[in-house]
């Protein structure tokens, strides 16, 4: 029986049509391309930054603690100001648990939101990151030009007598610094330094005593060394931040220095390394 006869022009046809998938790769184009602001960073190193969180957190606070008499992202302090005031205590401060329910609040949302938003984004994606610490900086821009147009009471003095009037404006700037404050805990958990404390000590201070690598040398005991520096960081902020408060600049030119810091930060995950 005779072969059937083959159509050598349609198989010639068959053999040099390309695919997609061929055609794809001779023009250098790649399957699957991820956007440079979907990548997700590299935490590598990335606990610098949670470190220097650290050192903002104690500008803000101790320059918010000076002018209100509340902090603004140690929340347990606020916590016990608040009990005290249904005790009508501070009894010269009879307004001081407002502040910090506002504060608390204002917080409480800010790690809701800031968290919303990861989840929807990625948490440590590029645009996630760059993102949450541009909107912190502009928070904190917001609040000090409030204090340098004189419409906030910002001093020991106009803050003495919460009673009311123009005096209730300050709760404008605590819910704004409060809020953004939940962006470095948000940030540094997202990282996955769940071990520095950008807004709280008393756990760390527990960790770092009862680690029973506490006395290892700096290389051997990385976790213990990211909660030192953190303390330190925390505390030294802290320090600076009541100088510039006596200082001819006010605590305006503590929170100048933090959106500084932040936005610093902002630009540098532009920039940091890809997973």
């Amino acid at each position: 029986m005779a072969p059937a006869p083959v159509d050598i022009e349609a198989n010639h046809n068959v053999n040099t049509e390309k695919s997609p998938v061929e055609s794809t790769t001779d023009n250098k184009t790649p399957l699957v391309a991820s956007p440079r602001w979907k990548q997700s960073v590299s935490p590598k190193h990335a606990d610098l930054i949670c470190i220097l969180l650290c050192f903002i957190t104690g500008l803000c606070d101790s320059a918010a603690y000076n002018a209100w008499s509340c902090f603004l992202a140690m929340q347990t302090g606020n916590t016990i100001f608040l009990g005290l005031g249904a005790s009508s205590q501070p009894t010269g401060k009879p307004w001081g648990w407002l502040k910090s329910l506002i504060s608390i609040v204002s917080f409480f949302a800010g790690s809701f939101l800031f968290s919303l938003f990861g989840r929807a984004y990625g948490p440590r994606t590029r645009l996630t990151l760059f993102t949450s610490f541009v909107l912190q900086t502009l928070l904190i821009i917001l609040s000090v030009a409030l204090l340098e147009a004189d419409l906030i009471p910002h001093t020991e003095a106009e803050s003495s007598t919460l009673t009311g009037g123009r005096l209730f404006l300050e709760l404008i700037p605590i819910a704004l610094l409060a809020f953004q404050s939940a962006g470095s805990i948000t940030g540094a958990r997202a990282l996955g330094y769940n071990e520095i404390p950008t807004v709280v000590l008393t756990s760390v201070y527990f960790d770092v005593a009862s680690d029973p690598g506490i006395v290892k040398g700096f290389g051997g005991n990385v976790k213990r060394n990211r909660r030192v520096g953190g303390v330190v960081l925390l505390l030294v902020g802290a320090i600076v931040g009541g100088w510039l408060s006596r200082s001819s600049g006010g605590m305006e030119s503590a929170l100048w220095l933090s959106a500084g810091l932040k936005g610093a930060v902002a630009l540098g995950w532009l920039g940091w390394g890809s997973e």
